[in-house]
């Protein structure tokens, strides 16, 4: 993931992760890099990334790694690790398809200035999460 935003430079990148949970642990085995190209503040999903993905996906299947996508990632190139009000709603989506799912943000710029990962990692609060409490 690191390496995939720092390709990026300047530019938002994405990508979707495979793994599995155990109880309240998501394990994150792999990702596969999504050919997308972004703005400095925006990225999105075209029909070809989808296509990449699920061609990515059957050939790990294929080859007995048949981890299923538990979240999706992307970069804030020098501005941080948050989720904006469009990768908010992005992930409240993503968490009512397919719970459990996770959303990573890694800031490529503040990792090499830092010399550490800078990294986010966050699940959304679903419509019916006070239901759940209860």
């Amino acid at each position: 993931m690191v390496m995939h935003a720092k390709s990026g430079d300047d530019l938002e990148i994405m990508g979707v992760m495979q793994g599995y949970p155990v109880g309240d642990t998501m394990y994150v085995l792999d990702v596969i890099a999504l050919p997308e190209v972004g703005t400095e503040t925006r990225i999105g999903t075209s029909e070809a990334g989808i296509e990449y993905m699920m061609a990515r996906k059957d050939e790990g299947e294929e080859v007995h790694r048949p981890e299923n996508i538990v979240g999706w990632y992307h970069s804030h190139p020098g501005y941080g690790c948050w989720l904006s009000g469009i990768d908010v709603k992005t992930q409240q989506l993503k968490q009512m398809a397919e719970d459990p799912a996770l959303a990573i943000v890694i800031d490529p710029k503040m990792t090499m200035s830092a010399g550490k990962v800078e990294i986010g990692v966050f699940r959304t609060y679903t419509d019916d999460y006070a239901e759940k409490l209860q």
